[in-house]
């Protein structure tokens, strides 16, 4: 299968802010993984630790800002991408987030967004599957490694993993 651009697949940590972020970018023919990258992303967390991932105030001392990482992840993967995500509704919300704080236009990204869940609980369910909608057992049904604390680009790996399984 032939997708018709290198797919940059994307996950944050952090539902109020992001405060990490993984990506790994797909080659569009083999779905190879070409390149990679991951920031925490200051933020304020007023004390909190997430529970998911672990990542406290200590954590992100001396992280890069919204806008820093957004431009990063601007200049390394340039635009000419299509984005997929476990989650797409809440990643690009993120996504659009760290790129317009650093004063680009969103809009230079392909709109077509491959949301990865959708296609992967539809995959099973014609499989038989009757069980949770829930990342985690979705992907064991994939024979994804357990997750502990989650970790954005731990979390793009299986996702390209899902992927893969059901696109080849």
């Amino acid at each position: 299968m032939k997708f018709a651009k290198d797919i940059l697949v994307i996950d944050f940590e952090g539902l109020v802010e992001p405060v990490q972020i993984g990506a790994v970018l797909l080659d569009k023919e083999t779905l190879e993984e070409k390149d990679n990258f991951s920031s925490y992303i200051w933020a304020d967390l007023k004390g909190e630790v997430k529970a998911t991932s672990g990542i406290s105030q200590e954590t992100l001392k001396g992280a890069p800002s919204q806008a820093e990482v957004g431009k990063i992840i601007f200049d390394k993967f340039g635009t000419d991408i299509m984005i997929g995500s476990w989650v797409a509704n809440a990643d690009m919300k993120n996504f659009e987030k760290i790129i317009t704080a650093a004063e680009l236009d969103i809009k230079r990204y392909d709109y077509h967004v491959l949301d990865i869940w959708p296609a992967a609980y539809i995959h099973l369910l014609k499989q038989g599957y009757n069980g949770s909608i829930r990342s985690e057992e979705i992907f064991q049904q994939f024979k994804a490694k357990s997750r502990g604390l989650h970790d954005a680009l731990e979390d793009c790996r299986i996702t390209t993993d899902v992927l893969r399984k059901i696109v080849l």
